[in-house]
Formats: structure tokens, C-alpha cells, sequence
């Protein structure tokens, strides 16, 4: 595994992607490093600039991520084996047509998933696409089949994100 753990990380850094392999590797962690009940009630949405931006169900979920923010962020950070996660921002959005004032003391966001994982899967990476292909050619050599799975993903995430980049910059 190790032969397999060098070819993995020589590529990374070769074409420069580690970094936003790691940003995304943070927003796909965030469900197994938080647990079932803050799961349920938040969803990561980005990282940027060491900043993990998450979205929760209502303003006491927000607080609950407060009072966590260092624990999780060492979590994020001990399964990323990198410090990249230094801080996590949460929002709640407002029902629509209230103002904040004339909120019940309990409310819940009404546009927030009723599943989580629903999202994710509803916003599946083509699978036949070039970058696909790439992630599947390079994650090959890795037996275990949930770390190859999760590396192909990522290595074509990170390569449709440059192609993205690269056709906006044009």
C-alpha cells in the first residue's frame, strides 16, 4: 500500500493538486467527523481559504457548531493530516418573507434537506467523462475499494474544477 500511497501523492503534487484535493476531502469528512445528529441538521457546503462554510437547519445547530468548532476542526484536521481547516462558519436561512424579529424563538429553516445525503447523491460526477476516466486510471493500483472510489472522485473533481478555471480565465 505504501508503493500505491507514493504513486498517489508524487501525482498530487506533480500536477498541484493536493490542495483542493484536501479542501474537498474536508466538505465529503464533514458528515463521518460530526456524527449522526449534526449530520442530520447540517450540510458542508464549500471551503475556502482555510474557511469551511456549513449550513444548518436552525440558529440552535449554529450554536451547537460554535461550541464545537475547535473539536471538529481538529477531527477535520487529524483525518486531512494537514491543518488547512482553521475556521467553520455556519448560516441559517430565514424563512421566506419573515424578518428576523418576528421569528418564533424555534424555527427551522423550511429550504433545508429533509436528507442530507440526498444532495450528494443527486449531484453525481459523470462517470464517462475524461477527468472519471483519469481518477480510475490513476486510483487503479489502491485495493481497497472505498479509498480507490473516493480517490477517483476526488482526483476528477480537482480536474474538472482546472478545466472550469481554465475555460472561465479564456
Amino acid at each position: 500500500m505504501d508503493n500505491v500511497s507514493n504513486i498517489v501523492n508524487s501525482v498530487l503534487d506533480e500536477k498541484g493538486w493536493r490542495g483542493k484535493v484536501l479542501e474537498k476531502m474536508a466538505v465529503e469528512l464533514w458528515s463521518e467527523v460530526v456524527g449522526s445528529p449534526m449530520n442530520q441538521n447540517t450540510i458542508a457546503e464549500r471551503f475556502q481559504g482555510g474557511t469551511l462554510y456549513i449550513r444548518a437547519k436552525s440558529p440552535q445547530w449554529t450554536h451547537e457548531l460554535h461550541f464545537l468548532e475547535d473539536r471538529i476542526i481538529a477531527r477535520l484536521n487529524g483525518r486531512l493530516h494537514k491543518p488547512i481547516v482553521s475556521k467553520i462558519r455556519s448560516r441559517v436561512t430565514m424563512p421566506p418573507g419573515k424578518r428576523r424579529e418576528k421569528v418564533e424563538p424555534n424555527w427551522e429553516d423550511p429550504t433545508f434537506p429533509a436528507k442530507p445525503t440526498e444532495k450528494a447523491e443527486k449531484k453525481a460526477a459523470p462517470t464517462d467523462d475524461v477527468a472519471a476516466k483519469r481518477g480510475r486510471e490513476l486510483a487503479r493500483e489502491i485495493s481497497d475499494p472505498e479509498m480507490r472510489a473516493t480517490m477517483e472522485r476526488l482526483i476528477a473533481s480537482v480536474m474538472r474544477a482546472q478545466d472550469e478555471k481554465k475555460a472561465e480565465g479564456k
